[in-house]
């Protein structure tokens, strides 16, 4: 797209006047981007990526270099990490990456992004190959323009014009049902030249290199620090967990704000924001006061957040289970009605008692103790299937036991989460062997 605001203009107009990358700059991919690979065929060769040299060996020096991973080029001396070359109709190699530098330029920062390569064909040395293909803008304020070249894509491949000229360029992540487009001009996951050089206003605003190891987009870094004082905090006072978790979010205002200065107050570091602002939400949820340091600044977060989990959940199942109990007196008289004249039946052996589920509380004690879906799935509403609880003599709950009133046949009995117990093939014995007397309870 052609520069229509006076920002994207003055960004087309400051492009050209980049200088060149220096000499350092430019031989810093070919060395450090790709692994020292030597691909190698079990007949006695080694083929160098790193030069493109083909190495003839004996197959026992082979034998060695394959047992150890890894063999010394004679031409470039580098260590070569040993891999199979199974392609073998191929006699050419590509690799990719994409390279990124990040400087600043009369009051800018500019992230310019560059397609290299490293082409290699048998026989041939290998030849390396570099284009600049888009840059990211960020102004002092934080505002940001792109600049790119030309490209196609579409689920099945992606191709740069590298001849083509430089236009503005916006963020275009897409997705649909079927497919995901990344964004073309996030650099997140590109490699770094490892020397930074920021603007002082960024320096003064608190930047790192450490920041570039966030795993979060380095533009929105660059962004929140030139536009946002919460996010020159974090980073000036070490919350980078926090910094990340809020960049992460897509949330620039921090929630529990009193509770963090606490945390810089006492020089108390948050290592894993994530369950930091969960274990705040619980000590909100408890009521616990979130202005003492002595909650806010726990010694071991992992298990005082684990501690309030267990309690809240406690109080979340109780609080389910009063409803699911209040939900079930609606459905009692029409389970009566259906199910009452099995009500009171025993089924006695030694040390295993059976007895029918005699309410749609029942239904939901059972559910609760067992782990499955007695309750949740409507047994109850089902005039064919009669519930059984299956327990020992002490009162334990062993398994629950469906039978079907059409077929008089046990359909299924399941202990704790679904699993059978070593009672489980008596159990349904006994049911099988008291047929007679819940056909007598069916006639009456």
């Amino acid at each position: 797209m052609k520069p229509k605001t006076k920002l994207q203009k003055q960004v087309v107009e400051l492009s050209n006047q980049l200088p060149p990358l220096t000499e350092a700059q430019r031989e810093y991919p070919y060395k450090h981007l790709f692994k020292n690979t030597g691909y190698y065929w079990k007949k006695g060769e080694v083929w160098c990526q790193c030069c493109g040299h083909v190495d003839e060996v004996l197959k026992p020096s082979l034998a060695v270099s394959i047992g150890v991973g890894t063999h010394i080029c004679p031409q470039c001396g580098e260590s070569l990490v040993l891999e199979h070359w199974n392609q073998s109709n191929r006699r050419y190699s590509n690799e990719k990456r994409i390279y990124s530098i990040i400087q600043p330029y009369k009051g800018w920062m500019v992230i310019r992004s560059f397609d290299v390569q490293r082409n290699n064909t048998k026989g041939t040395a290998v030849k390396f190959f570099m284009s600049e293909i888009y840059q990211n803008w960020i102004s002092e304020d934080g505002k940001e323009v792109i600049l790119g070249k030309q490209y196609t894509r579409s689920p099945f491949h992606f191709t740069w014009n590298y001849d083509s000229e430089m236009d503005v360029k916006f963020h275009n992540h897409k997705a649909s049902g079927y497919y995901e487009m990344q964004d073309v001009f996030d650099v997140s996951d590109n490699y770094f030249y490892p020397v930074v050089r920021v603007t002082p206003i960024l320096k003064r605003n608190g930047w790192t290199n450490k920041l570039l190891k966030l795993r979060v987009s380095v533009i929105d870094v660059i962004r929140q620090l030139l536009s946002n004082p919460v996010a020159e905090t974090m980073v000036k006072t070490g919350q980078l967990s926090v910094f990340r978790h809020m960049l992460l979010k897509g949330q620039y205002t921090i929630p529990y704000a009193h509770a963090l200065n606490i945390c810089n107050r006492n020089g108390y570091i948050i290592d894993d924001a994530s369950i930091w602002f969960d274990y705040m939400d619980m000590l909100a949820y408890f009521n616990m006061d979130t202005h003492n340091a002595r909650y806010v600044c726990p010694r071991d977060l992992k298990a005082e957040h684990d501690k309030l989990m267990k309690r809240k959940r406690r109080i979340e199942n109780k609080r389910k289970l009063e409803e699911r109990l209040k939900e079930a007196a609606q459905w009692e008289e029409e389970y009566k009605k259906e199910k009452g004249r099995f009500f009171g039946l025993c089924i006695n052996a030694e040390d295993i008692i059976i007895t029918v589920l005699q309410s749609v509380s029942e239904f939901v004690e059972e559910a609760e103790i067992m782990h499955h879906c007695v309750y949740s799935n409507q047994y109850f509403k089902n005039k064919n299937s009669l519930i059984l609880s299956a327990k020992d003599k002490e009162g334990k709950h062993l398994e629950t036991v469906e039978l079907n009133l059409a077929t008089m046949q046990v359909v299924q009995s399941r202990g704790v989460c679904n699993k059978n117990t070593e009672y489980h093939n008596r159990i349904i014995g006994l049911v099988k062997q008291n047929i007679g007397l819940i056909r007598k309870k069916v006639a009456s």
